[in-house]
This record gives structure tokens, sequence and C-alpha cells, in this order.
């Protein structure tokens, strides 16, 4: 099979498993720039579901082996997690990736084709995620003659990707959280028919996403957005405040993300608190996206704070600077 190109190794970190406990699977890929997040994710699963064992799958592309190691602290007696390094024969048509998609994110088309080997379920889950509830509810949803479970996407994209993509108005969905039905996935060959779409030279505007929207069309389950909470940070981080109680997975969309520390949350500081990367150093935004660092310095003079607005448009400038170079 072509997927089994893209896998250099497997090595099991650990494997810990207590028999009286149902077992759920979940998937994580990810880049060397996304371990951390991917790691934090891992741990926020991990808190709030402790009546199962967990079973997580590392799809890791070009991860040094130092973060990897860290991964073994989240060692606990009903947690194992096994990882798969991707070979240098994985590429994705470059031209496809508008609105700075990475290729890692296409690791996802290969995830059920190598797990339905082990289980028929499996969840996966974008690095940019935090789960704050028990999960019980999402994987006793009954896939049966469905490829997934989803969340649609929020309504002003669903509007416009329902009619780019030839969906049904209201069945376009977000790809940060799917269950999926590994065996529905392999006996449609979904992983040879994503690869193709996604190398055609055709530009879809959410590339993976787009893809797996149209090859599932009309066989996916609908779930309630508390299972993909779609969140946009701004400087400061306060939108956490807004998210109902009832939220299980909180999705931080845009590149406004939780672990720079522009737009830190206090709730996702409690998660990395907790966590083996507690004493991670964070940046303080997206280095290429200088013009955020400007944003906060405007917040921050608009308060009165002028001294530290003063020393945030400094490290704009200095950012802004180093990018022309």
């Amino acid at each position: 099979m072509a997927e089994n190109l893209f896998i250099s190794k497997i090595r099991t970190l650990f494997n810990n498993t207590i028999e009286s406990l149902n077992t759920l699977h979940i998937a994580f890929c990810f880049d060397d720039n996304y371990a951390m997040p991917a790691g934090i994710a891992m741990s926020s699963v991990i808190l709030n579901n402790p009546d199962k064992n967990l079973v997580f799958h590392l799809f890791a592309n070009n991860v040094s082996n130092e973060k990897i190691i860290i991964f073994n602290q989240l060692s606990k007696e009903n947690i194992s997690i096994i990882c798969y390094e991707i070979s240098d024969n994985f590429s994705i048509n470059p031209d496809t990736l508008v609105l700075h998609v990475s290729a890692s994110t296409c690791l996802r088309f290969i995830v059920p084709q190598m797990l339905n080997k082990v289980t028929s379920r499996v969840l996966y889950l974008d690095c940019d995620v935090l789960c704050t509830d028990n999960l019980n509810e999402l994987i006793n949803t009954d896939l049966t003659n469905k490829y997934s479970a989803v969340v649609p996407d929020v309504d002003k994209t669903q509007e416009k990707q329902c009619l780019a993509c030839g969906i049904s108005h209201g069945e376009y969905f977000n790809a940060g959280m799917i269950y999926i039905n590994t065996d529905m996935w392999v006996q449609n060959n979904l992983t040879e028919k994503a690869f193709a779409m996604i190398n055609s030279g055709k530009v879809y505007k959410f590339a993976d996403q787009d893809v797996l929207n149209i090859l599932m069309q009309g066989k996916t389950v609908f779930l309630p957005r508390r299972f993909n909470r779609l969140t946009s940070l701004t400087v400061g981080g306060g939108e956490d405040n807004l998210i109902s109680d009832d939220s299980a997975i909180i999705h931080y969309v845009t590149g406004n993300k939780p672990w720079y520390q522009l737009y830190i949350t206090s709730l996702y500081r409690r998660y990395i608190e907790l966590s083996p990367w507690a004493k991670d150093k964070l940046l303080l935004a997206n280095e290429n996206a200088p013009s955020t660092t400007r944003r906060y310095a405007k917040l921050l003079a608009s308060q009165h704070k002028y001294f530290a607005a003063f020393k945030y448009y400094l490290i704009y400038l200095k950012h802004k600077t180093c990018k022309k170079r």
C-alpha cells in the first residue's frame, strides 16, 4: 500500500494497559514546530479521561529525538504511545498548500489506513486543541455505514465551502476533530483517493479539509459543536472566557495560537503547567507574523502602558527587519 512508503520507522515509547478498561485510539500528526502543542493536547486528554486506556499514535514528520523523548513523561498505567516516523518520500504538491497550510496536516490521510490493522475506530485531533471534558459521548457515537463523526464548521466558512466543494448546505465540517470508522475508510480506499485529489494540481482553499469533506460527503454523523469548539484568539487571549462550560474540545483556529506569549489564555496556561512542558520557554508570537507584535504594542498604548508598548514596538521592528534579510 502507498501509505507504507511514508513510514520509515515505528517505535513504541511505552505500552501500558488496564485490562478492565475500554480503549480509545487517538492520532496526532505534527512536525517539529508542533511537538509541544501536541503534547499539551495529549496531556489534556489524559487528565480528563482517566476511565479508559488511551493509545496515542503520533505521526511525526521530521521531529527531533529530543522532543520525542519528552513524551515518555506522559507514561501512566493506562497510557500507551506509538510513534510513526515519516520518511523523506512524503511530500504534497506545494501549489495546493495555500493559507500557510503545512504539508504535515495531510498526514491524516494515512492514519485510518495504518491503524485499521489495530482498531476500527480512531479519534483524529489537530494539535491546536484542548480536551476539557470526558469524551465518552463522542466515542459512543454509532458509525455504522458512516465514515466519521464530525462537527460543522463556522457558519461563514460553512456557506462558502459548501458551494466551493459541491456539498449539501450545512454539511461542511471542520477537520480538526474527526472520529473515524477505519473499516469504512479502507473499504472505500480513501487514502489513495485523498492523495490523488490533493496532488492533482487543483487548488483547494482549505487543502486537506476540503478533500475530506468531498470524499466523505453524505456519510458523516454531525455532533454538537462542543466537541470541536472553534475559537479565534486576539492579543491577550481573553476569548476563552467566552467559551461555554459544556465544551469538550476547544480548537484554536487561525495562526494566533495559545502557546505564544501574546495569545496565551489562562486555561491553556493551566494545562501547560500540568504537563511535562511546564518549564518550556514560550515564543512571543509566530515569527512569520511580526505584525502581531505591533498590534500588541498598540493595545498596550491604548491601556496607557507606554513603556511596555514601546518595548513591543521595538521587538516588532526587529522581527520585521530580520524577515526582510
